[in-house]
């Protein structure tokens, strides 16, 4: 069995809920996945490990979620909602989505906005990072858009950061590293480039209520002709894919707390979308990370928020085995004659929607058999992924097939099964942009990680 399997199936098979009268809802969310699960297996990406998961919300606060289509420019990850994940599934059929949870806000939030918050939703975990660069990757989206555009009721999110060299630092900004994300910085008039429109007007009733001026007013858009809305997506509006960052101190432990709230209501829905796999580490420096999580103080078991939305499918609720944490492609095999470290990692490439081994790398393949035969103490994981050209469920299939190829050729060589293990991330975690041929090239890879095991059973 391929533990890469369970990630599969939870990515492919969630929760599909339509609108009313409506069958072609992009976005897929699943509310049954524990905290634990959606950190270490969906959120993270190379080079970063992790303890210590912890979450607050309401038990539909909290989801994975995947979209093919990608309305919102992601198409995986994690959903926090002030609201219901379900109501963020399109079309948008009404200015004024919500739902109203009366669950606490938070007090981080409270400090950096003109209300009290309502209703949050809090993801928290421990981390350390192999080199200098912390990123990851989030939309932030808003039925607020744009009624409440300058008011006070301005839902609120953040990325509080805590760590050697940072003191809650809030990691929600613009590119400036200055200005916070919020409706009244960023929507139709202010932050243009930041935010992409998708209203839905009324234009059946001659009279309105206005939720701003709380009272009937007449309907300036009654029978009038406008453009529905372009995104398969309920939120009103929502900012273009935007990229936290922040220089850390590689090897040292740092605390991150993801949280977003209704402020002055607990009424209409935000939601901040985090991109699967990107919450990653890069830069000029590189250290091996000690693979241990003794390092993290301990804390109480993970605080999952109650599961009470259940799928219809009978799939896997294990989480697949622990991720490897790596930061950087070191295309060369360890010298059997050396010393090994804790793990090295070389990677074969694919032509574009193939998973048919190149000529080029059949003798990679072969050298890797001839270490595991000479080195009994060795192990090796092959991890498959693919550009993020086609589908995520197609691309998911395909790194699969990628994997099961190259363990076959191994397998026939006369590689024994339990020397060797298998996953498949599809799309998830590159190590390259997509946006350029060289880049996709990169990312149309196995992945061999070469463990020394330091005690055999």
């Amino acid at each position: 069995m391929f533990s890469g399997k369970t990630i599969f199936i939870l990515i492919t098979i969630t929760v599909c809920i339509y609108a009313a009268g409506n069958g072609y809802a992009q976005i897929r969310v699943d509310t049954t996945q524990t905290a634990e699960f959606l950190v270490r297996d969906i959120l993270i990406g190379q080079g970063v490990l992790v303890g210590n998961v912890t979450s607050r919300g309401a038990p539909y606060a909290i989801a994975l979620f995947t979209d093919s289509s990608a309305q919102v420019g992601i198409k995986a990850g994690i959903l926090l909602s002030t609201g219901n994940v379900y109501y963020s599934i399109g079309p948008n059929k009404s200015p004024r989505s919500g739902w109203a949870s009366n669950t606490p806000g938070d007090e981080d939030l409270d400090k950096i906005t003109r209300g009290k918050t309502y209703d949050a939703a809090v993801l928290e975990f421990d981390f350390i990072t192999n080199s200098e660069i912390l990123s990851f990757n989030f939309v932030f989206a808003s039925e607020e858009y744009r009624e409440y555009v300058g008011s006070k009721f301005n839902d609120v999110f953040g990325f509080f950061l805590t760590g050697p060299n940072a003191d809650h630092v809030n990691l929600a900004t613009l590119p400036d590293g200055k200005t916070a994300i919020n409706i009244n910085n960023v929507n139709h008039e202010k932050g243009k480039m930041y935010y992409v429109d998708n209203p839905y007007y009324n234009t059946l009733d001659p009279f309105i209520w206005d939720v701003r001026k709380r009272k009937v007013v007449k309907n300036n858009k009654y029978r009038k002709k406008v453009d529905p809305p372009r995104y398969d997506v309920q939120f009103d509006g929502f900012t273009v894919v935007l990229q936290a960052r922040y220089t850390v101190f590689p090897n040292e432990i740092y605390h991150i707390k993801m949280a977003v709230a209704d402020v002055s209501d607990g009424i209409l829905d935000s939601g901040v979308f985090l991109e699967a796999g990107s919450f990653m580490s890069s830069g000029e420096i590189f250290v091996t990370l000690d693979k241990t999580e003794d390092r993290f103080d301990k804390v109480q078991p993970d605080q999952a928020i109650p599961r009470a939305v259940e799928t219809h499918d009978e799939i896997s609720r294990v989480p697949s085995e622990e991720m490897d944490f790596i930061a950087e492609n070191r295309n060369y095999l360890p010298d059997p004659k050396k010393e090994t470290p804790d793990f090295n990692i070389i990677n074969i490439e694919f032509a574009f929607d193939s998973y048919e081994i190149p000529d080029s790398s059949v003798q990679i393949i072969h050298s890797i058999f001839k270490l595991l035969d000479s080195n009994p103490d060795i192990r090796v994981e092959v991890v498959g992924h693919t550009d993020n050209r086609g589908s995520v469920e197609y691309n998911m299939k395909l790194s699969q097939k990628r994997s099961d190829t190259v363990l076959k050729h191994l397998f026939s060589l006369g590689v024994k099964h339990d020397r060797i293990t298998s996953r498949f991330m599809g799309e998830t975690v590159p190590v390259d942009s997509n946006k350029t041929d060289k880049g996709r090239a990169r990312n149309r890879r196995v992945e061999f990680i070469i463990k020394r095991e330091k005690t055999l059973h």
